[in-house]
């Protein structure tokens, strides 16, 4: 299969009307790559915008072994990311697990030159609890015959919008360990650096990379957010005991990272291939203040 030698070029995005789906999408397309974007609606406004900007669209999603067995067929490159799940259990763990595997055994078989998974920080630490999740995804992708790498995230800059941390409302629920500094980062920057492993595959191959900015506790995020929106935020700290009525795994998670923390993240590696991450303060300049003022607004 001659294109499986040639320059990468064609890239399947799996997740692409997502957050970091999306900003590796459109980094891609600025970069000269040609972007098949998987989407379960071609006719949402994300998926339209992504059409505009010139990827090709491709109805469907993981699941549909038809449809994701004649893109892999035709690209070079595969961007998989797993859809989320808000509300986590041993049995979506192992789902998600099942599907990822079922997803990069296809791309084998249709010969995909390069497989980048997005998994999660601290994947191969919660492997005690959750025995079969992203870790499961990240041991079959660099134990296969694949060429792949695996890009862990930190914490998204873009999540502090949801809901579910009530900034909307004027409050700042915080779920994580109180006194623990953990790393954030915005998902352009994923996009960026997933694009740079895209061009540099070869030397990507194998690897395993935390990828994540600055550290901050909660407290110091509530600082900051009371800065930038200059009013006053009531912080609200989710006890443990909580958590366990809302997701068994969550909350093992969040006991684990106050425990044991994150591994420190290799800040040299990445600033080698990309010398510039956007700081929280940048973040929220260019977007996070008007979108959280977007949402109280909506509220009141």
């Amino acid at each position: 299969m001659l294109k499986r030698i040639l320059k990468m070029k064609k890239i399947l995005v799996a997740g692409s009307t997502g957050k970091q789906g999306s900003a590796t999408a459109y980094e891609l397309l600025k970069n000269g790559f040609e972007v098949f974007a998987l989407t379960r609606n071609p006719m949402s406004p994300e998926a339209e915008q992504l059409k505009e900007a010139g990827a090709q669209l491709v109805k469907g999603d993981l699941e549909d072994l038809e449809v994701l067995r004649d893109i892999l067929s035709k690209v070079d490159g595969l961007y998989l990311v797993l859809p989320p799940v808000w509300i986590s259990s041993l049995e979506t763990d192992e789902a998600e697990a099942a599907l990822g595997i079922q997803t990069l055994k296809l791309a084998k078989e249709q010969g995909v030159q390069f497989v980048l998974y997005s998994s999660v920080m601290a994947s191969d630490k919660q492997d005690s609890f959750r025995p079969k999740f992203k870790f499961t995804i990240e041991k079959y992708l660099l134990e296969s015959q694949l060429q792949g790498a695996v890009i862990r995230p930190a914490s998204f800059m873009e999540n502090l919008i949801l809901p579910s941390f009530g900034l909307g409302g004027g409050k700042f629920v915080n779920p994580l360990p109180e006194e623990t500094a953990i790393s954030w980062v915005a998902t352009k920057d994923i996009g960026t650096f997933a694009r740079i492993i895209f061009q540099n595959h070869t030397a990507f191959n194998g690897k395993t990379i935390d990828f994540g900015g600055e550290l901050f506790t909660p407290k110091q995020v509530l600082k900051l957010l009371e800065d930038k929106l200059n009013q006053k935020i009531e912080f609200i700290q989710v006890p443990v005991e909580m958590l366990y009525q809302q997701s068994e795994t969550f909350a093992k998670l969040v006991e684990m990272i106050a425990k044991e923390g994150y591994d420190p993240i290799d800040y040299e590696l990445i600033s080698s291939w990309m010398p510039k991450l956007t700081s929280f303060d940048e973040w929220l300049d260019a977007e996070g203040v008007d979108k959280i003022k977007e949402l109280q607004t909506a509220a009141n």
